[in-house]
């Protein structure tokens, strides 16, 4: 029998993963106060294919133009086609191009020759091109970005407002932009900061545009949002203007099930994931010139209309689990394909171990795993892979998993180095590796927290910061008598519950948490 040779080369594994870029990404509506229906989240048939349809962005595009002094609504389309940083690489650059084609279009009147109403405009146009440098570094988790313009013709822009046409100018315009980025093995939480100076020629003299704001965004599998707060200041020979603008853009996918009709088909229902995008932008005017002669609103909104995309989901036959108060879970994680195989086989009153319980969650959170296509095609060769862990090896099945698990910092070995692969997990160790995939074990700033449970004084120092945190946001809760019962085995009914919870608050909690919560801004 020919011996593999196994060797602890910490790495080669990492060039077996499969790349899915499976989420939105910063800056997709831009850098200049304006909107867009944004991307759309992966499809669960789209992952299973590896389909990429993330490389470049084309969406709708709306911006409110005040270079005129008063606000000018401009429709069109916006084009983003930005790298990323390479994963193994720590330093370096790259290139993110944007292209906006805006016009505004007034509403048709009863009488096509009627002219418009005071003060509207009807040949305001935008078109910009700009291609930013990024030049990044990564320590840890964490990225910094920076976007600059390596040469001034780096940024082009003409825009018409108010039968005038501004142009600019290139050698005096600037442009900056910040970010910081936390990649957590579910969830990528960034905040910046953006200042630009226009400066555009006109018949009428230099108008200066200064636009200086923050913004925050995360995203992952089944929710983004990116929130933008910026002050803006016209500046004339003759007059000045001063608002705020607070463009929002966010993405959310909803699982629901749905009983057919007629009943006579030979399945009662289904799934149903909707993919929802909302997008919406206020602005408030503080200083009005005072030149003007007609009237305006201090404030406003735009919004760009709400489109669902569908995708059919199988409903499982888990009739045996009828009232099972872990029935409607199993069946959203079998549907979602995070769980596989024959569901009427799944039993729920079997502990969880430990590899299964991380396959669950990389499945989750749709992590990229290990490719080993290749590696079955030349089996006859001497192999040489990193074992991670002895006691997890390479022919097992759940092995590309329990990889995806460790490049991702959610799985770590015991003191000896071993996975323990097929133990029992604790509820303890579930909630700590769970809690991990979101990046929020920091909301109990207390390094050993005092969580409400009646048996806090049984959870692990090293497990007391998720354990507080994931009680915080309703993942778990107390049995009857207050109890988390930290070192009793995960059940499958209540590992399924635990993963269908992190799905929920992944879709729905997170975006109303971070932008409001967590970071408070929505104030």
């Amino acid at each position: 029998m020919k011996k593999i040779k196994y060797c602890f080369l910490l790495g080669i594994i990492m060039a077996f993963f499969t790349s899915l870029n499976v989420k939105a990404e910063l800056g997709d509506f831009g850098f200049f106060g304006g909107i867009s229906d944004g991307r759309d989240l992966p499809k669960t048939t789209e992952l299973l294919l590896d389909d990429d349809k993330n490389e470049e962005l084309e969406s709708i595009y709306k911006e409110v133009n005040f270079l005129s002094g008063r606000p000018i609504t401009l429709e069109g389309n916006i084009t983003v086609d930005m790298d990323e940083p390479d994963e193994d690489e720590t330093m370096g650059s790259y290139e993110a191009d944007y292209e906006y084609n805006a016009v505004y279009t007034p509403e048709q009147t009863d009488n096509e020759d009627e002219e418009g109403a005071e003060g509207e405009d009807e040949g305001a146009s935008l078109t910009r091109s700009i291609t930013y440098e990024v030049k990044y570094r990564k320590e840890g988790s964490q990225t910094i970005k920076d976007f600059g313009l390596e040469d001034p013709d780096d940024w082009t822009e003409t825009i018409t407002a108010n039968g005038q046409t501004y142009s600019l100018d290139q050698d005096r315009s600037k442009s900056s932009i910040s970010v910081i980025e936390d990649k957590t093995p579910g969830v990528t939480y960034y905040k910046g900061n953006l200042n630009h100076r226009a400066v555009y020629t006109s018949d009428n003299g230099d108008v200066i545009l200064d636009m200086n704001g923050t913004f925050y965004g995360y995203n992952c599998a089944y929710s983004s949002t990116e929130t933008h707060r910026i002050d803006c200041t016209v500046t004339t020979n003759d007059w000045q203007m001063q608002y705020q603008l607070r463009p929002s853009v966010s993405m959310g996918k909803t699982l629901q099930y749905t009983s057919n009709e007629p009943t006579a088909i030979s399945f009662d229902g289904n799934y149903q994931e909707i993919m929802q995008n909302r997008s919406g932008l206020s602005y408030n005017i503080y200083v009005l010139p005072v030149q003007l002669t007609y009237e305006v609103e201090p404030t406003g909104n735009v919004s760009i209309d709400t489109f669902n995309n569908f995708e059919q989901l199988i409903a499982p036959d888990v009739s045996y689990l009828k009232g099972h108060f872990a029935e409607d879970d199993i069946k959203r994680l079998f549907s979602m394909k995070i769980l596989d195989g024959d569901s009427k086989y799944y039993q729920p009153s079997q502990a969880i171990t430990r590899g299964q319980f991380v396959e669950m969650l990389v499945k989750a959170i749709k992590l990229p795993i290990e490719d080993t296509s290749s590696n079955r095609s030349s089996r006859r060769r001497q192999t040489v892979v990193n074992l991670v862990f002895p006691d997890v090896l390479p022919e097992r099945a759940d092995y590309p998993y329990v990889m995806a698990a460790y490049k991702a910092g959610l799985a770590v070995g015991r003191d000896n180095g071993h996975f323990y692969i097929d133990s029992p997990i604790e509820r303890q160790e579930a909630i700590v590796i769970l809690l991990r995939t979101l990046g929020l074990e920091n909301l109990g700033l207390d390094p050993t927290p005092i969580t409400s449970f009646t048996d806090d004084k049984n959870i692990a120092s090293w497990a007391k910061k998720e354990i507080y945190a994931a009680n915080r946001i309703g993942i778990i809760a107390g049995d009857d008598d207050g109890r988390f019962k930290p070192t009793d085995y995960v059940s499958k009914a209540e590992a399924a519950a635990f993963v269908n919870r992190l799905n929920n608050y992944m879709r729905n909690d997170l975006q109303t948490d971070y932008t409001e919560h967590i970071v408070n801004y929505a104030n």
